[in-house]
């Protein structure tokens, strides 16, 4: 459990590595040790391993309040129930009410009791009632079965693999280094081609065969005769609501101050994250409301058109909040990169990753929770590119030789340049051309570098049964659930839970709650897109909260100058990374190469493709050649130790002493 409420066990920071063995007799202590201390960064105050028949349970926490109450591994008075969890569960005490009125006791004033008691009376089904974030684990010694539940959107990680003997999980996959049975990382080709067209690799796939992740919305119950995973909820947007734009207006100031009020919920002091963008500038701004002075945390860049920071500063100062300013450069963000491609697990291949990573490790020197505006844009429409739905159906009945021209037009103009999203947008269909937020490499871009391309694998393999799932909606919101399923799990969560996990700091989302999606999901289009500008009602909603210039300005998310730093900063360090590379057997290296130097020479925009062949390269190198000096950096706390961890070893060994 993480910043909860106060007279609650108050635990920051948690993570687990769980298995569920049908061999009994198995010995893992040692195993699990060792995947536990893979994750330390999690919680790096307290390791707890447990025990029970096949059942094995490594939990790490950060206590700030050292309390005995809803402890973890967390037993069930009559000994039937062992559970962990990670996460917030925001409505723990309105689901705790109805049970003590049925005659029910608790011992103790935590998430995780209330969570057992729930898991008892319903069964697996009792997850769709929690509000919050969260991944769970419960073992029932009676029957012999564990339940792995993960929360609405996908904001808690939980990895899992299918041993020959049972279930193996981990809040992280970097754990499984240490998984003996497991041996060692290996690349799945077909998962390499689609990470070169997302930019990540879509759940519930990872990089690495054999791995895999519990999908956002599911839960899984394992016992002596196999697994079955369940689907408890999908993002379904319902029918458009005919209220008035005040109306919802008012429904939209409500829901979201509520959402906030629930995020801060906390004994230990809360900051935001604050860029140039209305969704960050709407959550300070509530929150300043709650807790007038907030600290409002900013990065920005010392190159010109790369940095958030005066235009921050402005929404600070109208806000009247502590704003706190880290003023990157290029060492730094060159020093991070490993760091943070170790940290994202799978390769992920956002530049925007290495400003998060320093960005929370900044912030984790101030306050030890902060709330982020991540989700808004999925859920209000709120990329450039959701505008591009107003005129899609204009196409579709166009002649098909006209949509063949349109399409051999298209190859002949880069991406980038003008002309060439229209006539993609004219000659293919959504289903065909529309993937997500990012879209990396063309199919011949990547047969060029990519050693194992395979022409008859397409990338509509992934997005087809999404579709599917809205096949009589209209184009903006085919997109926005697109981008739900795969983006915001593939992308925007993950480098917002690894990379603030990795410096020891919680993050919440206070636009990802299951009743801001109840409100958005009923939303018209033009409540979303109107007068030029995208999220319309979201800004009409809270026009009176910022100023001005904050209400129209658009979406810059986290701008980073990788694009100008490896044309000159950063040639000579990519250019190690790809001639060095332990990657050959993927990636060619002279087209890689080649890509560099057209891109030094102005004669191509590579930087977004470049910088997802350094992503892999390292990612493979840390994870695959060099896997064995990996483990022993992690032993040595070398790839993620924090200032933080430091201090709470040097309080142990003075209480020690």
């Amino acid at each position: 459990m993480c910043y909860p409420e106060k007279g609650k066990d108050v635990v920051i920071l948690c993570g687990f590595v769980g298995m569920f063995n049908r061999n009994s007799e198995a010995d893992a202590e040692q195993m699990m040790t060792g995947m536990s201390a893979a994750i330390r960064h999690r919680g790096p105050d307290d390791s707890q391993y447990l025990r029970k028949d096949g059942f094995h349970i490594a939990f790490r926490r950060l206590s700030i309040i050292d309390l005995d109450t809803g402890a973890q591994p967390f037993i069930s008075e009559d000994g039937r129930y062992i559970a962990v969890f990670n996460g917030e569960i925001y409505n723990y005490r309105d689901l705790r009410a109805p049970l003590m009125e049925e005659g029910i006791t608790f011992r103790t004033n935590s998430e995780i009791e209330v969570i057992v008691a729930l898991y008892r009376k319903h069964g697996p089904e009792f997850i769709g009632m929690l509000r919050g974030m969260f991944a769970i684990l419960i073992y029932d010694t009676e029957q012999k079965t564990v339940f792995a539940g993960r929360d609405y959107f996908g904001i808690k990680p939980l990895y899992y693999r299918e041993t020959k003997d049972g279930l193996l999980f981990s809040s992280e996959m970097k754990a499984f280094l240490f998984d003996e049975e497991f041996g060692e990382f290996k690349v799945d080709p077909s998962m390499l081609q689609h990470y070169f067209t997302f930019q990540y690799v879509p759940e519930p796939h990872t990089i690495t065969p054999g791995i895999e992740v519990l999908g956002a919305g599911h839960y899984l119950v394992a016992d002596q005769n196999g697994m079955k995973i369940a689907r408890y909820f999908a993002p379904v947007f319902g029918k458009p609501s005919e209220e008035s734009l005040e109306q919802k207006a008012e429904k939209l100031r409500k829901v979201i101050t509520e959402s906030v009020e629930y995020h801060m919920i906390s004994d230990v002091e809360v900051g935001t994250f604050l860029s140039s963008g209305i969704d960050s500038a709407i959550i300070t701004a509530v929150a300043s409301r709650l807790n007038p002075g907030i600290k409002a945390l900013t990065v920005g860049f010392d190159v010109a058109s790369y940095s958030e920071v005066d235009d921050a500063h402005e929404i600070a100062k109208h806000l009247n909040v502590d704003h706190i300013v880290l003023r990157g450069n290029c060492d730094q963000f060159r020093d991070a990169f490993e760091k943070v491609v170790f940290h994202l697990d799978s390769p992920v291949a956002d530049p925007s990753t290495v400003a998060i990573y320093m960005i929370a490790e900044e912030a984790s020197r101030h306050v030890k929770v902060m709330l982020s505006g991540e989700g808004s844009d999925e859920l209000f429409a709120g990329y450039k590119t959701y505008r591009d739905s107003l005129g899609a159906g204009r196409f579709e009945s166009a002649p098909e030789f006209v949509k063949a021209a349109c399409r051999g037009l298209s190859h002949l103009i880069p991406d980038g340049v003008k002309g060439h999203n229209f006539l993609l947008r004219a000659g293919y269909p959504l289903e065909e051309r529309y993937v997500g937020n990012a879209f990396l490499f063309q199919e011949k871009q990547k047969a060029a570098f990519l050693k194992c391309y395979n022409p008859k694998q397409s990338y509509t393999e992934l997005t087809a049964p999404y579709y599917a799932e809205v096949a009589d909606r209209d184009p903006l919101i085919k997109m926005q659930h697109i981008d739900i399923s795969t983006w915001l799990k593939g992308d925007i969560l993950v480098k917002g839970d690894r990379l603030s996990m990795g410096n020891s700091l919680e993050v919440r989302v206070p636009f990802l709650d299951k009743e801001m999606f109840a409100f958005a999901s009923t939303l018209k289009n033009s409540d979303k897109l109107r007068e030029g500008t995208t999220k319309y009602v979201l800004r009409y909603a809270f026009k009176d909260y910022v100023d001005s210039a904050t209400f129209m300005r658009p979406k810059l998310g986290y701008p980073v100058p990788v694009r100008v730093w490896l044309r000159n900063e950063l040639y000579e360090w990519a250019r190690d990374i790809i001639q060095n590379s332990t990657a050959d057997e993927w990636i060619d290296k002279n087209a890689a190469l080649q890509m560099l130097e057209d891109h030094r020479s102005g004669k191509a925009d590579n930087y977004r493709k470049l910088w997802s062949i350094l992503v892999f390269i390292t990612w493979h190198r840390l994870y695959i050649a060099e896997a064995d000096k990996t483990r022993e950096r992690i032993l040595r706390g070398e790839l993620a130790y924090t200032e933080r961890n430091a201090w709470f070893d040097q309080k142990k060994q003075q209480e020690r002493n």
